[in-house]
Protein backbone atom coordinates (compact mmCIF):
# COMPACT_ATOMS: atom_id res chain seq x y z
CA UNK A 1 0.00 0.00 0.00
CA UNK A 2 1.48 3.37 -0.98
CA UNK A 3 1.10 6.69 0.74
CA UNK A 4 -1.15 8.01 -2.00
CA UNK A 5 -3.58 5.21 -1.16
CA UNK A 6 -3.25 6.05 2.53
CA UNK A 7 -4.17 9.62 1.55
CA UNK A 8 -7.33 8.29 -0.06
CA UNK A 9 -8.26 6.55 3.19
CA UNK A 10 -7.52 9.78 5.08
CA UNK A 11 -9.78 11.70 2.72
CA UNK A 12 -12.61 9.21 3.29
CA UNK A 13 -12.18 9.68 7.05
CA UNK A 14 -12.21 13.47 6.75
CA UNK A 15 -15.37 13.38 4.67
CA UNK A 16 -17.09 11.37 7.40
CA UNK A 17 -15.86 13.59 10.23
CA UNK A 18 -15.89 17.12 8.83
CA UNK A 19 -18.74 16.82 6.34
CA UNK A 20 -20.99 14.29 8.12
CA UNK A 21 -20.16 15.09 11.72
CA UNK A 22 -19.02 11.65 12.82
CA UNK A 23 -16.46 11.30 15.61
CA UNK A 24 -12.91 10.94 14.34
CA UNK A 25 -11.88 8.27 16.84
CA UNK A 26 -14.75 6.01 15.73
CA UNK A 27 -14.05 6.70 12.05
CA UNK A 28 -10.34 6.00 12.46
CA UNK A 29 -10.98 2.83 14.46
CA UNK A 30 -13.20 1.62 11.64
CA UNK A 31 -10.61 2.50 9.02
CA UNK A 32 -7.80 0.76 10.88
CA UNK A 33 -9.94 -2.36 11.17
CA UNK A 34 -11.01 -2.22 7.51
CA UNK A 35 -7.45 -1.71 6.31
CA UNK A 36 -5.75 -4.00 8.80
CA UNK A 37 -3.84 -5.53 5.87
CA UNK A 38 -2.03 -2.22 5.28
CA UNK A 39 1.46 -1.77 6.65
CA UNK A 40 1.73 -0.23 10.12
CA UNK A 41 3.46 2.74 8.48
CA UNK A 42 0.55 3.42 6.15
CA UNK A 43 -2.03 3.06 8.93
CA UNK A 44 0.02 5.43 11.06
CA UNK A 45 0.27 7.84 8.12
CA UNK A 46 -3.45 8.12 7.42
CA UNK A 47 -4.16 8.40 11.15
CA UNK A 48 -1.68 11.26 11.42
CA UNK A 49 -3.13 12.97 8.35
CA UNK A 50 -6.64 12.90 9.76
CA UNK A 51 -5.65 13.98 13.25
CA UNK A 52 -3.34 16.73 12.02
CA UNK A 53 -5.81 18.08 9.47
CA UNK A 54 -8.52 18.29 12.11
CA UNK A 55 -6.14 20.03 14.50
CA UNK A 56 -5.14 22.66 11.94
CA UNK A 57 -8.51 22.96 10.18
CA UNK A 58 -9.24 26.57 11.19
CA UNK A 59 -5.76 27.69 10.25
CA UNK A 60 -5.80 25.82 6.94
CA UNK A 61 -9.11 27.38 5.94
CA UNK A 62 -7.73 30.87 6.60
CA UNK A 63 -4.68 30.14 4.50
CA UNK A 64 -6.77 28.72 1.67
CA UNK A 65 -9.29 31.57 1.71
CA UNK A 66 -6.44 34.06 1.36
CA UNK A 67 -4.90 32.27 -1.62
CA UNK A 68 -7.83 30.80 -3.54
CA UNK A 69 -10.28 32.42 -5.94
CA UNK A 70 -12.98 30.20 -4.40
CA UNK A 71 -13.67 30.37 -0.69
CA UNK A 72 -13.41 27.11 1.21
CA UNK A 73 -17.09 27.00 2.11
CA UNK A 74 -18.02 27.14 -1.61
CA UNK A 75 -15.62 24.41 -2.74
CA UNK A 76 -16.77 20.88 -3.45
CA UNK A 77 -16.44 18.88 -0.20
CA UNK A 78 -13.84 16.46 -1.59
CA UNK A 79 -11.72 19.31 -2.95
CA UNK A 80 -11.71 21.36 0.22
CA UNK A 81 -10.68 18.36 2.26
CA UNK A 82 -7.95 17.38 -0.21
CA UNK A 83 -6.65 20.95 0.06
CA UNK A 84 -6.88 21.03 3.86
CA UNK A 85 -5.02 17.73 4.11
CA UNK A 86 -2.38 19.01 1.70
CA UNK A 87 -1.89 22.29 3.55
CA UNK A 88 -1.21 20.33 6.73
CA UNK A 89 1.39 18.22 4.91
CA UNK A 90 3.06 21.20 3.23
CA UNK A 91 3.39 23.17 6.45
CA UNK A 92 3.97 20.55 9.13
CA UNK A 93 5.20 17.31 7.53
CA UNK A 94 8.41 18.67 6.10
CA UNK A 95 9.91 15.23 5.45
CA UNK A 96 7.45 14.78 2.59
CA UNK A 97 8.61 16.64 -0.56
CA UNK A 98 6.22 19.40 -1.60
CA UNK A 99 6.06 18.08 -5.15
CA UNK A 100 4.87 14.70 -3.86
CA UNK A 101 2.14 16.34 -1.76
CA UNK A 102 0.93 18.40 -4.72
CA UNK A 103 1.09 15.57 -7.25
CA UNK A 104 -0.82 13.20 -4.99
CA UNK A 105 -3.45 15.86 -4.27
CA UNK A 106 -3.97 16.34 -8.00
CA UNK A 107 -4.14 12.58 -8.57
CA UNK A 108 -6.61 12.19 -5.70
CA UNK A 109 -8.78 14.94 -7.20
CA UNK A 110 -8.88 13.06 -10.48
CA UNK A 111 -9.54 9.74 -8.72
CA UNK A 112 -12.67 11.28 -7.19
CA UNK A 113 -13.96 12.13 -10.66
CA UNK A 114 -13.14 15.85 -10.44
CA UNK A 115 -10.81 16.05 -13.44
CA UNK A 116 -11.83 19.61 -14.21
CA UNK A 117 -10.53 20.81 -10.84
CA UNK A 118 -7.03 19.33 -11.13
CA UNK A 119 -5.61 22.63 -12.35
CA UNK A 120 -7.29 24.55 -9.54
CA UNK A 121 -5.91 22.21 -6.86
CA UNK A 122 -2.45 22.30 -8.45
CA UNK A 123 -2.36 26.12 -8.63
CA UNK A 124 -3.53 26.70 -5.05
CA UNK A 125 -1.08 24.22 -3.57
CA UNK A 126 1.84 25.44 -5.66
CA UNK A 127 1.23 28.95 -4.39
CA UNK A 128 1.08 27.78 -0.78
CA UNK A 129 4.23 25.73 -1.29
CA UNK A 130 6.11 28.72 -2.72
CA UNK A 131 4.97 30.88 0.22
CA UNK A 132 5.58 28.25 2.91
CA UNK A 133 8.29 30.08 4.85
CA UNK A 134 6.37 33.33 4.75
CA UNK A 135 3.21 31.58 5.95
CA UNK A 136 5.00 29.88 8.85
CA UNK A 137 6.62 33.18 9.85
CA UNK A 138 3.25 34.90 9.72
CA UNK A 139 1.73 32.19 11.93
CA UNK A 140 4.56 32.37 14.47
CA UNK A 141 4.32 36.16 14.75
CA UNK A 142 0.54 36.42 14.65
CA UNK A 143 -1.25 38.06 17.58
CA UNK A 144 -4.47 36.35 16.52
CA UNK A 145 -4.52 33.31 18.79
CA UNK A 146 -7.42 31.73 16.90
CA UNK A 147 -5.33 31.66 13.73
CA UNK A 148 -2.00 30.92 15.41
CA UNK A 149 -3.28 27.91 17.35
CA UNK A 150 -6.16 26.87 15.08
CA UNK A 151 -8.68 27.07 17.91
CA UNK A 152 -12.23 28.44 17.82
CA UNK A 153 -12.43 32.09 18.79
CA UNK A 154 -14.90 31.54 21.59
CA UNK A 155 -12.58 29.02 23.29
CA UNK A 156 -9.64 31.42 22.93
CA UNK A 157 -11.66 34.30 24.38
CA UNK A 158 -12.91 32.17 27.27
CA UNK A 159 -9.42 30.96 28.24
CA UNK A 160 -7.93 34.45 27.98
CA UNK A 161 -10.73 35.89 30.11
CA UNK A 162 -10.34 33.21 32.77
CA UNK A 163 -6.56 32.77 32.92
CA UNK A 164 -5.00 35.79 31.23
CA UNK A 165 -3.33 35.83 27.82
CA UNK A 166 0.00 34.28 28.87
CA UNK A 167 -1.45 31.19 30.58
CA UNK A 168 -4.14 30.80 27.92
CA UNK A 169 -1.56 30.91 25.14
CA UNK A 170 0.54 28.31 26.93
CA UNK A 171 -2.45 25.97 27.00
CA UNK A 172 -3.32 26.64 23.34
CA UNK A 173 0.26 25.92 22.29
CA UNK A 174 0.28 22.69 24.31
CA UNK A 175 -2.82 21.48 22.44
CA UNK A 176 -0.70 21.30 19.28
CA UNK A 177 2.25 19.51 20.87
CA UNK A 178 2.64 15.71 21.03
CA UNK A 179 0.75 14.46 24.07
CA UNK A 180 2.69 12.41 26.65
CA UNK A 181 1.50 8.89 27.35
CA UNK A 182 1.50 7.69 30.95
CA UNK A 183 1.49 4.17 32.37
CA UNK A 184 0.14 3.37 35.85
CA UNK A 185 1.91 0.36 37.33
CA UNK A 186 -0.05 -2.32 39.17
CA UNK A 187 1.61 -2.52 42.59
CA UNK A 188 -0.86 -5.15 43.76
CA UNK A 189 0.19 -7.50 40.96
CA UNK A 190 3.85 -6.83 41.72
CA UNK A 191 3.36 -7.61 45.39
CA UNK A 192 1.54 -10.85 44.60
CA UNK A 193 4.29 -11.77 42.18
CA UNK A 194 6.94 -11.16 44.82
CA UNK A 195 5.01 -13.32 47.29
CA UNK A 196 4.71 -16.08 44.70
CA UNK A 197 8.42 -15.92 43.90
CA UNK A 198 9.20 -16.59 47.57
CA UNK A 199 7.38 -19.91 47.42
CA UNK A 200 9.66 -22.90 46.61
CA UNK A 201 8.95 -24.97 43.52
CA UNK A 202 7.20 -24.11 40.26
CA UNK A 203 5.11 -21.31 41.77
CA UNK A 204 8.29 -19.48 42.65
CA UNK A 205 10.12 -20.11 39.39
CA UNK A 206 11.35 -17.29 37.17
CA UNK A 207 8.39 -17.82 34.85
CA UNK A 208 6.09 -16.67 37.66
CA UNK A 209 8.23 -13.77 38.74
CA UNK A 210 5.87 -11.20 37.25
CA UNK A 211 6.77 -7.91 35.64
CA UNK A 212 8.80 -6.20 38.36
CA UNK A 213 12.38 -5.28 37.56
CA UNK A 214 15.27 -5.25 39.99
CA UNK A 215 14.69 -1.59 40.85
CA UNK A 216 10.96 -2.20 41.43
CA UNK A 217 9.80 -0.50 38.25
CA UNK A 218 7.41 -2.17 35.85
CA UNK A 219 9.07 -3.47 32.68
CA UNK A 220 7.11 -1.12 30.47
CA UNK A 221 9.75 0.80 28.60
CA UNK A 222 9.09 3.36 31.35
CA UNK A 223 12.30 3.46 33.32
CA UNK A 224 12.43 4.55 36.94
CA UNK A 225 13.90 7.90 35.84
CA UNK A 226 10.63 8.52 33.99
CA UNK A 227 8.58 8.21 37.15
CA UNK A 228 6.39 11.13 38.10
CA UNK A 229 7.82 12.95 41.16
CA UNK A 230 4.30 13.34 42.64
CA UNK A 231 3.15 9.77 42.06
CA UNK A 232 5.77 7.01 42.14
CA UNK A 233 3.45 4.59 40.34
CA UNK A 234 3.11 6.70 37.17
CA UNK A 235 5.66 6.55 34.37
CA UNK A 236 5.91 8.57 31.19
CA UNK A 237 6.43 6.22 28.27
CA UNK A 238 9.37 6.88 25.99
CA UNK A 239 10.22 5.31 22.64
CA UNK A 240 7.61 7.24 20.70
CA UNK A 241 5.04 6.99 23.47
CA UNK A 242 4.58 3.24 23.02
CA UNK A 243 5.03 0.31 25.34
CA UNK A 244 8.06 -1.78 24.50
CA UNK A 245 5.97 -4.83 25.31
CA UNK A 246 2.26 -4.28 24.47
CA UNK A 247 1.44 -7.60 26.13
CA UNK A 248 1.92 -5.88 29.49
CA UNK A 249 -1.46 -4.23 28.99
CA UNK A 250 -3.09 -7.63 28.68
CA UNK A 251 -1.01 -9.25 31.42
CA UNK A 252 -2.02 -7.11 34.39
CA UNK A 253 1.21 -5.15 34.88
CA UNK A 254 -0.71 -1.88 34.70
CA UNK A 255 -2.78 0.34 32.46
CA UNK A 256 -2.65 3.58 30.51
CA UNK A 257 -3.80 6.46 32.71
CA UNK A 258 -3.05 10.13 32.36
CA UNK A 259 -0.95 11.72 35.08
CA UNK A 260 -3.73 14.18 35.89
CA UNK A 261 -6.25 11.43 36.61
CA UNK A 262 -3.76 9.38 38.61
CA UNK A 263 -2.68 12.20 40.94
CA UNK A 264 -6.32 13.15 41.54
CA UNK A 265 -7.00 9.66 42.91
CA UNK A 266 -3.80 9.70 44.97
CA UNK A 267 -4.82 13.06 46.44
CA UNK A 268 -8.09 11.47 47.61
CA UNK A 269 -6.00 8.92 49.58
CA UNK A 270 -8.06 5.72 49.28
CA UNK A 271 -7.00 3.44 52.14
CA UNK A 272 -7.23 -0.34 52.71
CA UNK A 273 -10.66 -1.52 53.76
CA UNK A 274 -12.57 1.51 52.50
CA UNK A 275 -15.86 1.46 50.64
CA UNK A 276 -15.60 3.54 47.46
CA UNK A 277 -18.26 4.52 44.92
CA UNK A 278 -17.04 5.55 41.46
CA UNK A 279 -20.06 7.05 39.72
CA UNK A 280 -18.84 7.49 36.12
CA UNK A 281 -16.11 4.89 36.16
CA UNK A 282 -15.51 3.74 32.56
CA UNK A 283 -13.00 2.64 31.43
CA UNK A 284 -12.02 2.00 35.04
CA UNK A 285 -8.70 3.77 35.51
CA UNK A 286 -9.66 5.62 38.68
CA UNK A 287 -11.35 2.58 40.20
CA UNK A 288 -8.24 0.50 39.55
CA UNK A 289 -5.91 3.19 40.91
CA UNK A 290 -8.04 3.32 44.06
CA UNK A 291 -8.08 -0.48 44.29
CA UNK A 292 -4.31 -0.58 44.01
CA UNK A 293 -3.84 2.02 46.74
CA UNK A 294 -6.26 0.00 48.87
CA UNK A 295 -4.26 -3.19 48.32
CA UNK A 296 -7.26 -4.84 46.63
CA UNK A 297 -9.15 -4.79 49.95
CA UNK A 298 -12.46 -3.20 50.89
CA UNK A 299 -15.09 -2.58 48.21
CA UNK A 300 -15.25 -0.39 45.13
CA UNK A 301 -18.62 -0.01 43.41
CA UNK A 302 -17.82 1.06 39.84
CA UNK A 303 -20.84 2.35 37.95
CA UNK A 304 -21.55 3.68 34.50
CA UNK A 305 -24.54 4.37 32.31
CA UNK A 306 -24.47 1.52 29.77
CA UNK A 307 -23.69 -2.17 29.77
CA UNK A 308 -20.95 -1.61 27.18
CA UNK A 309 -19.15 0.79 29.51
CA UNK A 310 -19.67 -1.45 32.50
CA UNK A 311 -18.25 -4.40 30.58
CA UNK A 312 -15.15 -2.33 29.78
CA UNK A 313 -14.62 -1.60 33.48
CA UNK A 314 -15.19 -5.27 34.30
CA UNK A 315 -12.66 -6.45 31.71
CA UNK A 316 -9.99 -4.02 32.86
CA UNK A 317 -10.49 -4.83 36.54
CA UNK A 318 -10.38 -8.56 35.85
CA UNK A 319 -7.26 -8.30 33.69
CA UNK A 320 -5.44 -6.43 36.44
CA UNK A 321 -6.65 -8.76 39.20
CA UNK A 322 -8.79 -6.34 41.23
CA UNK A 323 -11.44 -8.51 42.84
CA UNK A 324 -12.55 -5.67 45.15
CA UNK A 325 -14.15 -3.86 42.18
CA UNK A 326 -17.83 -4.65 41.65
CA UNK A 327 -19.50 -3.25 38.54
CA UNK A 328 -23.08 -2.37 37.68
CA UNK A 329 -25.13 -0.18 35.36
CA UNK A 330 -26.34 2.97 37.04
CA UNK A 331 -27.54 6.42 35.97
CA UNK A 332 -25.46 8.77 38.14
CA UNK A 333 -28.26 11.33 38.17
CA UNK A 334 -30.61 8.96 39.98
CA UNK A 335 -30.01 8.59 43.71
CA UNK A 336 -29.89 5.04 45.07
CA UNK A 337 -31.37 4.98 48.56
CA UNK A 338 -29.72 1.66 49.35
CA UNK A 339 -26.30 3.29 49.13
CA UNK A 340 -27.03 6.41 51.18
CA UNK A 341 -24.24 7.16 53.63
CA UNK A 342 -22.25 4.02 52.78
CA UNK A 343 -19.12 5.40 51.11
CA UNK A 344 -15.81 6.41 52.66
CA UNK A 345 -14.97 7.97 49.29
CA UNK A 346 -17.12 8.94 46.32
CA UNK A 347 -15.33 9.55 43.02
CA UNK A 348 -17.34 11.85 40.76
CA UNK A 349 -15.35 12.29 37.55
CA UNK A 350 -18.17 13.92 35.66
CA UNK A 351 -19.23 14.48 32.04
CA UNK A 352 -17.75 17.76 30.82
CA UNK A 353 -16.84 19.78 27.74
CA UNK A 354 -13.42 18.09 27.56
CA UNK A 355 -11.48 21.25 26.71
CA UNK A 356 -8.52 19.88 28.63
CA UNK A 357 -8.09 16.99 26.17
CA UNK A 358 -8.39 18.91 22.90
CA UNK A 359 -4.82 17.82 22.14
CA UNK A 360 -5.96 14.20 22.10
CA UNK A 361 -9.47 14.72 20.73
CA UNK A 362 -9.51 17.29 17.92
CA UNK A 363 -13.27 16.84 17.43
CA UNK A 364 -13.78 18.98 20.53
CA UNK A 365 -12.68 22.03 18.55
CA UNK A 366 -15.74 21.57 16.33
CA UNK A 367 -18.27 20.11 18.74
CA UNK A 368 -17.90 22.06 21.98
CA UNK A 369 -20.03 25.17 22.48
CA UNK A 370 -20.88 27.74 25.17
CA UNK A 371 -24.40 26.31 25.25
CA UNK A 372 -23.00 22.83 25.73
CA UNK A 373 -20.87 24.00 28.64
CA UNK A 374 -23.89 25.51 30.39
CA UNK A 375 -25.86 22.30 29.89
CA UNK A 376 -23.01 20.14 31.20
CA UNK A 377 -22.52 22.34 34.26
CA UNK A 378 -26.20 21.82 35.09
CA UNK A 379 -25.87 18.05 34.54
CA UNK A 380 -22.90 17.97 36.91
CA UNK A 381 -24.96 19.59 39.66
CA UNK A 382 -27.66 17.03 39.11
CA UNK A 383 -25.15 14.20 39.60
CA UNK A 384 -23.42 15.90 42.52
CA UNK A 385 -26.76 16.28 44.30
CA UNK A 386 -26.92 12.49 44.41
CA UNK A 387 -23.19 11.97 44.99
CA UNK A 388 -23.04 13.90 48.26
CA UNK A 389 -25.72 11.65 49.77
CA UNK A 390 -23.55 8.55 49.34
CA UNK A 391 -20.76 9.94 51.53
CA UNK A 392 -20.78 8.80 55.14
CA UNK A 393 -19.88 11.23 57.97
CA UNK A 394 -16.11 11.70 57.86
CA UNK A 395 -16.00 10.42 54.28
CA UNK A 396 -14.73 12.28 51.22
CA UNK A 397 -15.99 13.40 47.82
CA UNK A 398 -13.60 13.72 44.86
CA UNK A 399 -15.10 15.92 42.13
CA UNK A 400 -13.13 16.08 38.88
CA UNK A 401 -13.39 16.95 35.19
CA UNK A 402 -11.07 17.02 32.18
CA UNK A 403 -11.90 20.61 31.33
CA UNK A 404 -10.86 24.16 32.24
CA UNK A 405 -14.01 26.27 32.38
CA UNK A 406 -15.03 28.10 35.53
CA UNK A 407 -18.67 27.18 34.91
CA UNK A 408 -17.97 23.46 35.08
CA UNK A 409 -15.25 23.57 37.76
CA UNK A 410 -14.85 26.55 40.09
CA UNK A 411 -18.51 27.51 40.07
CA UNK A 412 -19.67 23.97 40.78
CA UNK A 413 -17.10 23.64 43.54
CA UNK A 414 -18.48 26.85 45.07
CA UNK A 415 -22.00 25.47 44.62
CA UNK A 416 -21.13 22.33 46.60
CA UNK A 417 -19.76 24.41 49.47
CA UNK A 418 -22.78 26.73 49.46
CA UNK A 419 -25.41 24.01 49.05
CA UNK A 420 -24.00 21.38 51.41
CA UNK A 421 -22.52 23.10 54.48
CA UNK A 422 -21.47 19.77 55.99
CA UNK A 423 -18.86 19.44 53.22
CA UNK A 424 -15.55 21.24 53.73
CA UNK A 425 -12.40 21.44 51.56
CA UNK A 426 -9.53 19.04 52.27
CA UNK A 427 -6.01 20.49 52.24
CA UNK A 428 -4.17 18.74 49.39
CA UNK A 429 -0.77 20.40 49.78
CA UNK A 430 0.82 17.69 51.92
CA UNK A 431 -0.43 14.70 49.95
CA UNK A 432 0.46 16.33 46.66
CA UNK A 433 3.60 18.44 47.24
CA UNK A 434 3.84 20.26 43.91
CA UNK A 435 6.60 22.84 43.42
CA UNK A 436 5.40 26.35 44.25
CA UNK A 437 6.21 27.54 40.72
CA UNK A 438 3.59 25.23 39.19
CA UNK A 439 0.71 27.53 38.16
CA UNK A 440 -2.29 26.97 40.40
CA UNK A 441 -0.39 25.03 43.08
CA UNK A 442 -1.30 27.67 45.65
CA UNK A 443 -4.92 26.44 45.59
CA UNK A 444 -4.01 22.99 46.91
CA UNK A 445 -4.39 24.24 50.48
CA UNK A 446 -7.94 25.25 49.57
CA UNK A 447 -8.70 21.71 48.40
CA UNK A 448 -8.64 22.03 44.61
CA UNK A 449 -6.28 22.19 41.66
CA UNK A 450 -6.75 23.30 38.07
CA UNK A 451 -4.18 21.86 35.66
CA UNK A 452 -3.67 23.66 32.37
CA UNK A 453 -2.00 21.88 29.44
CA UNK A 454 1.59 23.02 29.25
CA UNK A 455 1.82 23.80 32.97
CA UNK A 456 2.34 20.09 33.69
CA UNK A 457 3.03 17.31 31.16
CA UNK A 458 -0.54 16.03 31.15
CA UNK A 459 -4.10 16.78 30.12
CA UNK A 460 -6.01 19.82 31.30
CA UNK A 461 -7.81 18.65 34.42
CA UNK A 462 -9.60 19.88 37.54
CA UNK A 463 -10.13 18.13 40.84
CA UNK A 464 -11.48 19.15 44.21
CA UNK A 465 -11.67 17.15 47.42
CA UNK A 466 -14.23 17.60 50.22
CA UNK A 467 -14.79 15.92 53.58
CA UNK A 468 -18.21 15.44 55.12
CA UNK A 469 -18.16 16.57 58.72
CA UNK A 470 -19.60 14.56 61.56
CA UNK A 471 -17.23 11.63 61.97
CA UNK A 472 -13.88 10.10 61.13
CA UNK A 473 -12.67 7.50 58.68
Amino acid sequence: MTKENARSVALDCLMLTVEEGQFSHAVLNGARAKYAWMTPEDRSFFTRLVHGTLEYLIQADRILDARSSVKVRKMKPAVRNILRMSVYQLLYLDRIPARAVINEAVNLTAARGLHGLKGFVNAVLRRISSEREMILKDIAESKDLTYKYSCPGWIVSLLVKQYGRERAEGALAAFLEPQPLWFRRNRTAERLSEEASAVPGPAGSSENAGSSSADGSAETGARSDNACPWDPDIFELRDGGKLKDPELLTGGAGWIQDLSSAIAVRAAAPAPGMTVIDLCAAPGGKSMAAADLMGNTGLIRAFDLTEAKVELIRENASRNGFSCIQTAENDARIFREDLEGTADLVIADLPCSGLGVIGRKPDIRRNASPEGIASLAALQREILSAAVRYVKPGGKLLFSTCTMTFAENDENRAWILASFPDFTPVDLSEGLPLPAEVPGAETLKEGYFQILPGALPCDGFFFSLFRKTGGGV
